[in-house]
C-alpha cells in the first residue's frame, strides 16, 4: 500500500470517527471537551500544548466560581496586628 493510499484510509476513518460521534448526539461544549481530552493523548508535546491552550480558551469551566473566589482571597489586602 502505497503512503498515499494509508494517509487517505486513515482519514476515511478519522471522519468516520467524527461521523460517530455526532450520530452519539452531542453538544457543542462536549465537541470542545473531547478535542481537549484527545489534544492531551498526543505524543508531540508542544503540539500537545498549543492545541490544549487554544481550546481551553473554549471550555466552560465547571469550577469557575469556585476559582474566582480563590483568586479574590489571595488579592485581598490583610492587615497584621501585632
Amino acid at each position: 500500500m502505497k503512503k498515499t493510499e494509508k494517509l487517505a484510509n486513515e482519514k476515511s476513518e478519522s471522519r468516520q470517527i467524527v461521523k460517530e460521534i455526532e450520530a452519539f448526539g452531542v453538544t457543542e461544549s462536549q465537541k470542545i471537551d473531547i478535542m481537549y481530552f484527545l489534544s492531551l493523548t498526543l505524543q508531540d508535546n508542544n503540539t500537545m500544548k498549543e492545541i490544549c491552550d487554544f481550546l481551553k480558551k473554549y471550555k466552560n469551566n465547571i469550577n469557575i466560581e469556585e476559582t474566582e473566589n480563590n483568586i479574590n482571597k489571595v488579592n485581598k489586602q490583610k492587615i497584621i496586628l501585632e
